[in-house]
């Protein structure tokens, strides 16, 4: 459970990556995959700062794919009974982590250079490189006279980027492939009326809504889906991806929403708040060391979460472990029955005092205080939770 997470950025709109996704992901998983253009990788940098970036990708709690191509939709005679479409892979020249780096680290890192060569280093060791294959185009074309799954995720697009916009009924958006690769697209939607609801949230300078925004957001979706399948991980998507991905290959993200119903209900019952971590960096109430910082202390708690089995009620196991009596069965009963009542409380409070300190405190005998701390000795996961989890999210 929780073993590999794979990010990226959510197609063409919006930032370009939820930072704090990033982080939550980062303290709850063994690892995560970041995958990352040069605009990403830049703001990545940028944001959280080269050192912590490094740290946490020395940690192998961070991996970053950098990818050396783009998927893409080319269009010619645009806007004319003559227009069509088709699916490439484009790479400019130089373009390369090692010359890309290069010239945003000579401006990082300042005029003096300094560090120049020795951040350069450092990071060359830990990103990997990649480039988008052309068989992702290929995967793609083959899905594209499946109008079910088309016309299902254009109309979850459209609802998710442009809400105001009324859509016809039925929705048209049919896609007839031609022999030499290309193709042509059918659609009775009107993109102008469409972009009046768009722009109302993202600046026409970004990006409209047309024929061939659409096929990218599929295109991109779909690169995304097959990376990560490489890593064998879960994939979290923001609302375009997931709606195309949704529509099409709902089993390759059965296990991360399962894993993210647990971990919402988990933190909602230790934390009270199932989004407080991502909320605390998004507010910039927590800075990106503080997150390096609270990542360092979650390790343990990861192996644990990592040895819970893929069907185990996190929330009834993390009680379950909290109050575990290790020989408890040999104590007299009335023993045990103190115990069961007052274990819980005894573990939490040991996490900010002493537990010697906490078992004199309730009058407990010198004696017996050394049997009960004793019983009680040996990390549990509510040391990690109520102590720095619940501090790095407390507000003033």
């Amino acid at each position: 459970m929780f073993e590999s997470i794979c990010i990226a950025r959510d197609g063409f709109v919006g930032g370009p990556v939820d930072f704090g996704q990033l982080a939550e992901s980062l303290i709850f998983y063994q690892q995560v995959h970041f995958l990352a253009d040069h605009e990403t990788f830049v703001s990545l940098v940028r944001t959280w700062g080269s050192d912590v970036v490094l740290e946490l990708c020395q940690m192998g709690t961070l991996k970053i794919h950098y990818a050396e191509n783009l998927t893409a939709v080319g269009t010619h005679h645009d806007s004319t009974p003559l227009e069509r479409h088709g699916l490439v892979t484009v790479k400019a020249q130089n373009q390369n982590f090692l010359n890309q780096a290069t010239h945003f680290f000579e401006e990082y890192c300042g005029p003096s250079g300094k560090g120049l060569n020795k951040t350069l280093r450092r990071f060359s060791k830990f990103v990997e490189s990649f480039e988008y294959p052309k068989s992702i185009l290929g995967h793609l074309q083959s899905e594209l006279p499946d109008r079910e799954y088309i016309r299902a995720s254009v109309q979850g697009l459209l609802a998710s980027l442009a809400p105001d916009f009324v859509q016809p009924n039925p929705l048209v958006f049919d896609i007839f492939l031609e022999s030499n690769g290309e193709f042509r697209v059918e659609t009775n939607i009107n993109f102008t009326e469409a972009n009046e609801s768009y722009h109302r949230r993202v600046s026409p300078e970004h990006s409209s809504l047309s024929k061939a925004f659409i096929m990218a957001s599929l295109l991109s979706a779909r690169s995304n889906m097959e990376t990560a399948s490489q890593f064998s991980s879960d994939l979290a998507l923001g609302p375009v991806s997931s709606i195309i991905s949704a529509n099409k290959i709902a089993s390759l993200f059965k296990e991360h929403d399962r894993n993210r119903d647990v971990l919402d209900r988990f933190t909602e019952l230790v934390v009270n708040d199932s989004r407080a971590i991502a909320q605390a960096v998004n507010n910039r109430q927590r800075s990106f060391a503080d997150v390096l910082e609270l990542v360092q202390q979650a390790q343990k708690f990861k192996d644990w979460l990592r040895k819970q089995g893929p069907s185990a009620d996190l929330s009834e196991e993390y009680c379950r472990e909290v109050s575990r009596l290790d020989w408890a069965d040999r104590l007299p009963p009335k023993a045990v029955r103190w115990l069961l009542v007052n274990v819980a409380g005894l573990a939490i409070g040991a996490v900010s005092s002493p537990t010697a300190a906490v078992l004199t405190s309730l009058g407990i005998s010198a004696a017996d205080a050394f049997l009960l701390e004793k019983l009680l000795r040996g990390w549990r996961p509510n040391q990690f939770i109520e102590g720095p989890l619940k501090s790095f999210i407390r507000t003033t």
